[in-house]
């Protein structure tokens, strides 16, 4: 299910009934990526959950008491304790009402007025802490420039995600509405898929309940459907938004908490109406497909651990690069002053401090040292250019060593955070081991065992087959041992993911098989979540083995890109 923008709407149209005006009595991190509030009202404590991860990133009001679940204290929740606890919450909204993002805003008798903006988009969801004026004090992540055009860091005034070029989801005045909701309408596919391409503020849920109410049917093709119909059901979904008059409830099928929306979903099972969004939520939460307890969260929380301490130890190991690479031509610059202080070295009087010698071109001045003879001091010069020369050839080399280092890392903590046994969690430690990114990886010892499960195997409605990998050890497999040279290989471009590959026995797949394929491979890379992922597109033929590369990582020639939601693909089946 998705919380989307009508979601968040209903929550903070609620929150803000609720729990404004508040004093914050507690302010805590619940976990890696979630926030907790403690709201106190006249006789009420309002205990508001922010959930920031990329699995169901939400806001809303809990029944229980919020507990800590992160050991010390962050830059971020020391200046929340300092701006934000003991400040009274004056307003909670949504600035856009087609975006998922929402303003808590607060009044602070001692430190003044500060905004909690948080978005629940894209691969990250995140919080930001903005003074008066907008700038930044600090955020949950840091997003240094550049990220989708943005930059999330501290002392940086605070820009909003970029509109999306598509129509507003209501008739807004503007000449020629109608007009371009009918040109959404001739997208290929199903109508539901259609309206999140060319209408704001639709997730894949409130879209096929869209489709539904025009035509009955959620899988209605786009051109089949009325353009009066399709405007009426937008119109009636989104009319609580000025109105007011939602109506929140969860899904019930199959015995489970299947979903939840501020309005009636049909067709998926049996609608129950709750008293609040919040309510839905929590239910949806503790009941539902989110409330599955992952078994495998301690060790699962271990093994991210081991990727993030071997991340830092590469980045130190860059910037100590940095630090000792020679400035372009600094080695010959070295060495010419050296020849001349041979040269000259006669000319030189006792306690001169400098040796100004002009070589036709320019005038250069070659510092003295009293400590030493000119001889001496010019032998020493050579060397040190020798060793600048080494240093110039030998960096490069391992800078670029460390930059795949860091890309496998990225795909570790992607295989870490997609795992799903012990096997697989086990397959990155020894990974880490694999590369020496671990301590004590040369150290005699037991190994875990890595998982024997193969690459995930699918079918498209169509019969053709996709493979993908699980893990960097299954992207080498997948793109060198299982794909032919005329197969069709695809990636998530510029984020760590699975290498996928249509086996389509040399036959040309669809434009829907390709499409699903490329779905598949957005929702198992790191920008599982985003709105539009760029997907590469290539024959396998055309991927070869990173020079010097860790497993899995690869060049690609002549690719075409296409851009696909980074939400999990429908309509494929799992096969053996």
């Amino acid at each position: 299910m998705h919380f989307d923008a009508l979601t968040l709407a209903c929550v903070t149209a609620e929150l803000d009934q609720e729990c404004v005006p508040g004093r914050v009595q507690q302010v805590l991190l619940t976990g890696d990526h979630a926030l907790g509030l403690e709201i106190y009202t006249p006789g009420t404590r309002h205990q508001v959950l922010i959930a920031l991860d990329a699995g169901l990133a939400r806001m809303h009001a809990v029944t229980h008491k919020l507990r800590r679940g992160v050991e010390g204290e962050t830059p971020f929740l020391l200046l929340l304790r300092k701006y934000v606890r003991g400040a009274l919450l004056v307003a909670i909204d949504q600035p856009d009402a087609t975006e998922r993002v929402a303003r808590l805003q607060f009044e602070h008798a001692e430190h003044g007025p500060t905004a909690l903006v948080c978005e629940f988009i894209g691969r990250q969801p995140n919080a930001l802490l903005l003074k008066p004026d907008g700038r930044i004090l600090e955020c949950l992540h840091r997003v240094p420039a550049p990220a989708g055009g943005r930059t999330l860091m501290p002392g940086h005034f605070y820009a909003p995600p970029p509109p999306l070029a598509k129509l507003a989801p209501v008739d807004d005045g503007s000449d020629g509405y109608y007009a371009s909701l009918e040109r959404v309408l001739h997208g290929p596919g199903p109508l539901w898929k259609a309206l999140i391409a060319g209408v704001a503020g639709l997730s894949p849920t409130s879209a096929r309940e869209i489709a539904w109410r025009a035509t009955g049917d959620i899988d209605t093709p786009a051109d089949d459907a009325a353009v009066l119909a399709v405007a009426q059901a937008l119109q009636a979904l989104w009319v609580p938004v000025t109105t007011g008059e939602w109506q929140p409830g969860i899904v019930e099928a199959d015995g489970t908490v299947a979903g939840f929306a501020a309005y009636p979903l049909h067709g998926r099972g049996t609608f129950v109406a709750t008293t609040t969004m919040s309510a839905a939520l929590e239910r949806y939460a503790v009941d539902g497909a989110a409330s599955r307890i992952d078994p495998y969260a301690a060790l699962r929380g271990q093994v991210r651990g081991q990727v993030r301490r071997a991340r830092a130890q590469v980045m130190r190991r860059l910037e100590a690069l940095a630090g000792d690479e020679p400035a372009p031509g600094e080695a010959d610059l070295l060495r010419m002053q050296a020849s001349w202080l041979l040269a000259l070295h006669h000319e030189i009087e006792p306690g001169q401090r400098a040796l100004r010698v002009d070589t036709g071109s320019e005038v250069i001045e070659i510092a003295l040292d009293m400590q030493h003879s000119p001889i001496d001091q010019a032998q020493r010069m050579f060397k040190r250019a020798a060793k600048l020369e080494r240093a110039a050839a030998i960096i490069p080399q391992r800078r670029a060593e460390l930059l795949a280092d860091l890309e496998l890392l990225d795909q570790l903590a992607l295989d870490a955070a997609q795992a799903d046994n012990q096997p697989e969690l086990a397959g990155v430690t020894e990974e880490l081991r694999t590369a020496g990114l671990m301590r004590g990886a040369m150290k005699r010892g037991p190994r875990a065992k890595a998982s024997s499960s193969g690459p995930l195997r699918y079918r498209t409605p169509g019969g053709v087959e996709i493979v993908a990998g699980r893990n960097a050890r299954q992207n080498e497999q997948v793109t060198f041992r299982i794909a032919q040279p005329g197969d069709l290989w695809l990636h998530a471009r510029g984020v760590p993911g699975a290498h996928v590959v249509i086996r389509s026995g040399g036959r040309p797949p669809g434009e829907d098989d390709i499409e699903l394929a490329a779905r598949l491979a957005a929702y198992r890379s790191g920008a599982r979540g985003d709105r539009s992922v760029d997907v590469i597109v290539t024959e396998r033929r055309w991927v070869s083995r990173a020079p010097g590369g860790r497993p899995g990582q690869v060049t690609v020639a002549r690719e075409r890109v296409i851009a696909v939601p980074g939400d999990a693909p429908e309509g494929l089946a799992a096969s053996d």
